[in-house]
């Protein structure tokens, strides 16, 4: 952000007006400084000029100190701005980059949809109007796809020349202008292909963000067409500008690879498709005539996934201050000025000096008065007690000024804190919101139904379903294991070597497998609660389930074992810069069990941590901050409760409010 500094004071003016109050404020109290003390040297011949050399140095030494109170009062607030918008800039390309990293795995194994496979490989053996039901009945079998996996606004089928065969989206035509896309697919022999762009399979949207993969028959390897998922990216990102918008005004967007903007929260500043002329991660662009200050962040990617190199983008204008919209409480910030310890030598020094300073100028008023007195110049006391109260005047703006700064610090650092709390939170949910989906989808697959409904078991079918878990466990690497189960709970099938142990054994109880026999539905499932686990030797973990139907009847269920330790222990680290090398994270209970713990925290999942009834009486989707003690040591602590994804844990009738913490020691800074 120096960049601000040295070349737009101008410009701050308006981005900081607190920082020109104070100056302007000192900058009066100078000139009336000046006046006084000239008034004096006119009128008073009889004073020592050894006494009006001491007033001058010590108006100097009040000057050297405004100089630095506002040299420091911009480079706080411009270090924090620098911070926040970096923070946000980053999270606007996280989110969406684990968000398409799912779709990849999603499109990959729904190519493999047996329902897929077969109504691709009968399309040119049958009567018209058998094509005319079985497209009707894949087109239901779509939107059940697309019910669980809302991220979806369109499933088509295509065949190997690129003509659609089946679509959801009955609101665009069956027939439509085929894309170079599927015979660079097919040509290239990749398991998926990713592109954002213009398409004529979508032809109602500008930009349409696609997963490809080729259907392929599971015994010759034939190549039977290709299926597309159309992904909601204006959708999601409508919500994640929602999400971060704070109210300060800034503009957020998401950037392709060149810079030229695929979704912005404003698109009558920055339309899709202009160009954002950006020069590394901070920059200064003019748009429509208005100067912004632009932060862009790249991806870091997701377990090697980086998709198509997007960026996030945060831009600030120079028309409205940047100092406001915060969340935090600003008054109870205030209170804990005096108990954190994170504060800079250089804002304590101010303080001290400013005192020392006015003590000073005290000294040289008393001097004055008793030469006044020796020398008969009477009427050079008023001028001596005018600059002694312009002295404690400007000795109350730098109090204020300090104050105001400690202030500012702390509540920004607050808002840090909750807000990297409040990213974990969300990372966690939308990451859930996929197993909630993933049990349910893989419920309806005909293999585990056909097997489950039939009147008889043999071990050929209990290897088939074991095969298609295994090939679902390879792609989806977020589980320790897969298993399916009949209604009685005996698990019949596993995805993995290390699961053998438990086939033809009776599910337990924890599991939760007899709730999923009281399912009504395909859209309802049942979780775990988090606790040690046989599956996940005995380590706590979610369990997440749904039942398999056959004919509306419950015949068995699928149980998934989420790998929880490494998978939140790197959401977690993943939200943790390597600038916060003091800074934990926690994913914890309102009771206080804690889920998971970041890798520098000492704390381990299933461990019990007593919250703080302040933290505890937050409700969903509230965030805060404050200075708490936890097992005895006191922290800085930001916080977030979860409040779910989607339809996840909102309105599908799923409750497990999650608090994330991020918090640090309550110690001086180094040096």
């Amino acid at each position: 952000m120096e960049i601000l500094n040295t070349r737009n004071n101008n410009a701050l003016a308006v981005v900081f007006p607190s920082v020109i109050k104070h100056q302007t404020n000192l900058t009066n109290l100078n000139r009336w400084w000046d006046k006084v003390a000239l008034v004096g040297k006119i009128n008073s011949l009889n004073v020592p000029q050894s006494l009006l050399a001491n007033m001058l140095d010590t108006k100097g030494e009040f000057a050297d100190l405004q100089e630095l109170l506002i040299e420091n009062l911009l480079a706080e607030q411009l270090q924090q701005v620098g911070r926040k918008h970096r923070s946000l800039a980053q999270t606007l390309i996280d989110i969406p980059n684990r968000n398409l990293f799912e779709r990849t795995a999603d499109v990959g194994f729904l190519a493999t949809d047996t329902r897929f496979v077969n109504f691709l490989k009968a399309q040119h053996n049958i009567t018209d109007s058998q094509t005319a039901t079985d497209t009707q009945n894949i087109v239901q079998h779509m939107q059940e796809y697309a019910a669980k996996y809302s991220v979806y606004d369109d499933v088509i089928l295509l065949d190997p020349q690129g003509r659609v065969r089946a679509r959801m989206n009955s609101a665009v035509a069956g027939q439509l202008g085929t894309d170079p896309v599927i015979k660079e697919l097919v040509s290239s022999g990749k398991d998926y292909v990713e592109i954002c762009r213009y398409s004529a399979l979508c032809p109602h949207k500008t930009v349409a963000s696609l997963f490809l993969a080729p259907v392929r028959d599971p015994h010759s390897n034939e190549l039977l067409g290709v299926l597309c998922l159309s992904f909601k990216l204006e959708d999601e990102m409508t919500s994640l500008f929602a999400d971060l918008d704070d109210g300060s005004g800034l503009l957020m967007a998401l950037l392709d690879a060149r810079g030229k903007v695929l979704v912005c929260s404003d698109q009558s500043v920055l339309g899709r498709g202009e160009q954002v002329a950006t020069n590394g991660q901070g920059s200064l662009i003019t748009l429509n005539n208005q100067q912004y200050f632009c932060t862009v962040a790249p991806t870091r990617g997701y377990q090697g996934y980086t998709g198509l190199s997007w960026q996030g983008c945060v831009l600030m204008p120079f028309t409205q201050p940047a100092e406001q919209g915060e969340q935090t409480d600003t008054a109870a910030a205030e209170q804990d000025v005096t108990r954190w310890q994170g504060f800079s030598a250089t804002l304590s020094n101010i303080q001290h000096r400013s005192r020392v300073v006015t003590d000073d100028l005290d000294l040289v008023v008393l001097n004055g008065r008793i030469a006044a007195a020796r020398t008969d110049a009477d009427e050079f006391i008023p001028i001596l007690e005018e600059i002694r109260q312009i002295g404690r005047q400007m000795q109350g703006i730098f109090s204020r000024s300090v104050s105001q700064l400690m202030s500012t610090a702390l509540t920004t650092h607050y808002n840090a804190l909750s807000a990297q709390a409040a990213l974990a939170i969300d990372i966690m949910d939308r990451n859930l919101y996929e197993r909630a989906n993933d049990c349910r989808w893989w419920a309806l697959t005909d293999t585990f139904t056909q097997v489950l409904s039939a009147p008889d078991f043999s071990p050929q079918a209990g290897q088939s379903i074991s095969d298609t878990l295994a090939y679902i466990n390879d792609l989806y690497t977020v589980y320790q294991g897969i298993y399916v189960f009949d209604k009685s709970g005996r698990i019949i099938a596993v995805s993995n070597p290390g699961f053998k142990a438990w086939q033809e054994t009776q599910a337990t109880e924890h599991s939760r497998w007899q709730s999923v026999m009281a399912l009504t539905d395909t859209q309802q499932y049942c979780v775990s609660s988090f606790h040690p686990c046989d599956y996940y030797q005995q380590r706590p973990t979610y369990i997440y389930n749904a039942a398999i139907r056959s004919d509306n009847r419950v015949v068995g269920g699928i149980g998934l074992v989420f790998d929880s330790e490494p998978e939140f222990r790197q959401m977690l680290d993943d939200v943790l810069n390597s600038r916060d090398s003091k800074r934990m994270g926690i994913f914890v209970e309102r009771s206080g069990k804690v889920v998971s713990a970041s890798s520098n925290a000492p704390w381990q999942a299933g461990c019990q941590l007593t919250l703080p009834q302040d933290i505890v009486r937050y409700r969903s989707g509230e965030q805060g901050a404050g200075i708490y003690t936890l097992d005895g040591q006191q922290y800085v602590v930001g916080f977030a409760v979860s409040k779910g994804y989607r339809e996840y844990k909102t309105t599908d009738g799923y409750r497990n409010e999650i608090v994330a913490l991020m918090i640090e020691k309550n110690a001086g800074q180094p040096g």
